[in-house]
């Protein structure tokens, strides 16, 4: 091979430059590719320890997310007292098409929900026994009330019920999967 250089023609710089330019979107979906896998495959949780009546919270996707392991009582109550909340279907409320049940859940015993109040994104707290006997969660900035599924009582500032992401549930090896949400946010 000879010392000398080469100097390209023009054709030959512009094909170096679209082979440059495919290149690097091949290896940059390459690399984006694992990423958008473990994006989509959210994360899993053991829910081994939680104890019913007990509740366990998160961080996941930027949000925070409760876990509550409901008692038969508790269960019992969200079927009773359905005239006291704003929207008891939650037909006004964003939620899956699996949590259409007075439990907003795949399984009553376990709760999954964005710990988030409707009214002005604060984070709620739960209390096991709230007025009527019954456990929810509460806003301390404002006062919303929400039962022990986040569906909001009449007369709230909360204009809705607290939103219920995407999730897979193995009750036998007592894990939850959450799923990454590829939907817009409701502005609160």
């Amino acid at each position: 091979m000879s010392g000398k250089f080469v100097k390209e023609t023009d054709e030959e710089q512009a094909a170096r430059r679209r082979f440059l330019k495919h290149a690097s979107v091949l290896l940059g979906a390459g690399l984006a590719a694992p990423a958008a896998a473990r994006a989509a495959q959210g994360e899993v949780v053991d829910i081994s320890r939680i104890p019913v009546d007990g509740m366990g919270t998160l961080n996941f996707s930027g949000e925070p997310i409760v876990i509550l392991h409901r008692s038969k009582s508790t269960i019992a109550t969200l079927e009773h007292h359905q005239s006291n909340l704003a929207d008891p279907n939650s037909s006004q409320s964003q939620q899956p098409g699996f949590a259409d049940n007075p439990y907003r859940s795949k399984v009553p015993e376990w709760l999954v929900m964005v710990n988030i109040c409707t009214h002005t994104g604060c984070r709620t707290h739960y209390e096991q026994r709230m007025e009527g006997g019954a456990g929810g969660f509460y806003c301390y900035c404002h006062g919303s009330r929400y039962d022990a599924a986040g569906r909001v009582y009449n007369g709230m500032p909360a204009p809705w019920n607290m939103e219920i992401p995407d999730y897979e549930i193995d009750v036998k090896r007592k894990r939850i999967h959450l799923i990454r949400a590829q939907r817009p946010r409701i502005a609160y």
